[in-house]
């Protein structure tokens, strides 16, 4: 009952009711309780955090009379100090650092009253604490190593900044992340954070490592105001002249890749101004600026890339440049703009590998990229270092509409590559039933062999695709074609423990027992038996599946019965011979 009761007084303020629970009057005052003062609630709060919360400065001021202890903590390790800090009540921290509240106390995320103060709009809190400091305990840190000069720039408080800049803060202190003041002033997408980020320049002479210092990711306070977005703290940044532009973070992406990839067109612009290197800088893989804005359509971004002199589309360490990267993302608008600013760029062009745009585009399965590239001039055929023609990515990939339109375009489906591959066999490694019915009705046959021997059948086998394989020998593939190996689909699907794959092989009559032609002439179960798939083997030997050794068994047994077999002929003849030259001579005697 007290503990309610106090706990209430304190919140509403009701002085009458709370004290004589507190012995203030003792000749009125029921039986004295010295704990009473500093009754716990759930969380920890004790009557004097409730006064701060409910901003009842006369409650507070009976209950310390009373004794109530002024550096209390709640469950969470926060006094009334801290609590009257982040409400930024001026009046509760005089009270209670009058009665020598600790304002070193540090909470469970060792965060001070010092720290709590900077989220409060006013700097009045801030500046009645920075009175009661030491010298150097200005920069206390909390659990993620930051101050409160973090704080301030993090909640844009340029005169907190300001006030704690004056105390001696340190603003090249840097915090768990490796960040410094001017990484979180820097840090925000409101126009007014300018304030901020000049406040901390101007309070000191911004030297080129201060502007350009990097935190543990290797990002400038640059990287993150091109991050959000602020144009104008990007502004303010790059209007001093130790301001890098081109700074690499971890990753060599400069800011100018950040704008580029997020199209932040203005942005790029004024970093283009700024760049006083003359070059363009490329990231860890070659790519520019240019190839980030192109993969991520941004058009405008694009644009402003190309109108600046110091750009051009050059290739990265693939060999592929930010039109190709175009293709590759399906970007049609920055396509569009590439080829109205640089008309005579080339459409064809190839990367090391031999790749173009266009099968970039295939590949990713870009319909409306494709057909753009095509209306635009791109050669449909076009083969890479390994004669992939673009029909060649999509098939493995099974992007139908993308096939189609390649077809539509006249591309050949008889092309094959330097291992004798088809479009059908990609097509059936990669399981993609519907696309190989589009090509056996464009005239490939399931048959096509490549220069192992291989079909497309073994190919959807060897994935297990029973789909693909079951449209293939519907189309009369035979399931019975042996490769120079001598193995045929159901070694494949044998090997790798497919039965449903077995079941329908076998279903489509293949003969279970094929050897192959090396010189352990393996049949599909030995091929289970291997791989220990039990399933497979005991389906298989309920089909008349054999192993090697069992026909050899059957070979040598049927050798010995052939054998057999002609020594008692042998001996037969030998003997009939005997008697009937005995009966000659018994005839010749008679005479």
């Amino acid at each position: 009952m007290y503990r309610g009761s106090v706990l209430t007084a304190a919140a509403t303020g009701s002085i009458p009711t709370c004290g004589p629970f507190l012995h203030v009057n003792p000749p009125l005052s029921p039986p004295f309780h010295p704990s009473l003062r500093d009754r716990e609630d759930q969380f920890g709060r004790t009557p004097l955090m409730y006064c701060v919360l409910a901003d009842r400065l006369d409650c507070a001021e009976i209950l310390l009379k009373a004794g109530a202890s002024v550096n209390k903590t709640d469950h969470s390790q926060r006094t009334a100090l801290h609590l009257a800090a982040q409400k930024g009540n001026v009046r509760f921290l005089k009270l209670l650092l009058s009665r020598r509240a600790n304002w070193l106390q540090k909470d469970l995320e060792e965060m001070t009253p010092l720290h709590l103060a900077t989220r409060h709009p006013s700097p009045k809190a801030l500046a009645l604490l920075l009175k009661h400091i030491g010298p150097g305990e200005v920069d206390t840190q909390d659990k993620n190593k930051q101050t409160a000069l973090h704080w301030s720039a993090f909640y844009n408080r340029p005169e907190h900044v300001r006030l704690l800049i004056k105390h001696d803060s340190n603003i090249g202190i840097p915090d768990s992340e490796g960040k410094i003041p001017l990484h979180w002033a820097a840090h925000s997408q409101e126009p007014s954070a300018t304030q901020t980020v000049r406040c901390i320049l101007k309070e000191v002479a911004p030297t080129e490592s201060l502007l350009n210092w990097q935190d543990y990711e290797g990002r400038t306070p640059l990287h993150f105001a091109v991050a959000d977005g602020n144009e104008a703290v990007v502004e303010v940044l790059t209007s001093y002249e130790g301001c890098n532009v081109t700074a690499y973070d971890n990753l060599f992406r400069t800011p100018l890749h950040w704008a580029a990839l997020l199209g932040h067109a203005r942005i790029v612009h004024l970093l283009l101004e700024r760049n006083t290197s003359g070059t363009i800088p490329s990231d860890s893989q070659g790519a520019t600026p240019l190839h980030y804005g192109a993969q991520s359509n941004n058009a405008e971004t694009v644009g402003v890339f190309l109108s600046h002199p110091s750009v051009k589309d050059e290739p990265d360490l693939e060999g592929r440049t930010a039109f190709m990267w175009a293709a590759g993302k399906g970007s049609d608008d920055v396509i569009c703009t590439m080829l109205a600013l640089t008309p005579h760029i080339d459409i064809n062009m190839a990367d090391k590998y031999g790749g173009t745009a266009l099968h970039a585009a295939s590949l990713s399965g870009h319909v409306s990229t494709v057909k753009l590239l095509l209306e635009r001039g791109a050669m449909v055929d076009s083969l890479d270092v390994m004669k992939h023609a673009p029909l060649f990515r999509a098939c493995e990939m099974g992007h139908r509409d993308v096939i189609l339109t390649l077809i539509k375009g006249s591309a050949r489906v008889d092309l094959v590559d330097v291992d004798g591959h088809t479009a059908l066999h990609w097509a059936a490694l990669g399981g993609n039933a519907e696309v190989c019915q589009i090509l056996m009705e464009n005239g490939i046959s399931p048959n096509v062999q490549d220069q192992a021997g291989r079909t497309p059948l073994q190919c959807a086998a060897y994935g297990g695709y029973i789909t693909c394989m079951a449209v293939l020998m519907e189309n009369n593939a035979d399931p019975n074609l042996q490769d120079k190996e001598g193995r045929t689909a159901l070694h494949w699907s044998c090997n790798n423990g497919y039965l449903d794959a077995v079941k329908l092989l076998l279903g489509y009559n293949a003969f279970p027992n094929h050897m192959e032609h090396t010189e352990e002439r393996y049949t599909p179960l030995d091929y289970a038996l291997l791989g220990g798939h039990s399933e497979v083997t005991q389906f298989m030997l309920e089909h008349g599946a054999l192993s090697i050794a069992a026909i050899q068994d059957i070979a040598a047994s049927s050798i010995q019965a052939v054998y057999k077999g002609y020594t008692v002929r042998k001996a037969f003849k030998e003997r009939k011979q005997l008697l009937m030259r005995h009966e000659q001579l018994r005839k010749d005697a008679a005479k």
